[in-house]
């Protein structure tokens, strides 16, 4: 018997995109661009988002960010990283998970190999209880410029259930048994 699929509530942030498995056989949903996002600072009028530093409609007000800003056609505004920026993007939506549900974003391989972006908040833990918009730090590895753009597939979230153990504190290491390994990490068991 097949075991019922989790229901995952999503909303959709003005000029969002629900997330979307490309293929049947994939578990990782795309999430696309909404906009650039402020890592430091939130939303005035709505204090559980990020401030929206571009959104990909209108030049930004911010001379810093409208410097990174160019035009294409058909009149289309991208934002133009810098070899090696980061810049932190809202994937456009907020979910509601049961406990002790959660999702991982994760890079998408095609990104990284074919165009030299990467994910450096990855995995990135969105928990049940979060009621904000997720955030991805992309990262440019390239000794050239890349433009982003509105709903380009930046990253993929991965639904998963978490193991919630009860902690028992205990007062020796010996108390914890020992193993093989010991203390061993860091490549300690070889690479072949």
């Amino acid at each position: 018997m097949k075991k019922k699929a989790p229901r995952v509530g999503v909303f959709v942030l003005p000029g969002g995109f629900v997330p979307e498995r490309k293929t049947e056989g994939a578990v990782g949903y795309d999430v696309r661009i909404r906009s650039v996002l402020s890592s430091s600072e939130m939303d005035k009028d709505n204090p559980a988002l990020r401030k929206t530093l571009f959104d990909f409609i209108k030049w930004p007000e911010d001379p810093l960010v409208a410097r990174h800003v160019v035009t294409k056609e058909p009149p289309e505004l991208l934002y133009r990283m810098e070899p090696e920026e980061s810049v932190l993007v809202g994937i456009g939506f907020i979910t509601k998970m049961d406990f002790p549900m959660f999702y991982w974003v994760a890079p998408r391989s095609g990104l990284a190999t074919k165009y030299g972006l990467t994910v450096t908040n990855a995995p990135g833990t969105v928990d049940p209880d979060y009621r904000g918009e997720a955030g991805v730090l992309v990262y440019n590895r390239n000794n050239h410029a890349f433009d982003l753009f509105r709903g380009m597939r930046i990253a993929q979230i991965i639904f998963q259930e978490a193991l919630i153990p009860e902690l028992m504190e205990v007062f020796s290491p010996e108390d914890l048994g020992k193993t093989p390994r010991g203390s061993g990490g860091f490549g300690s068991t070889g690479i072949s």
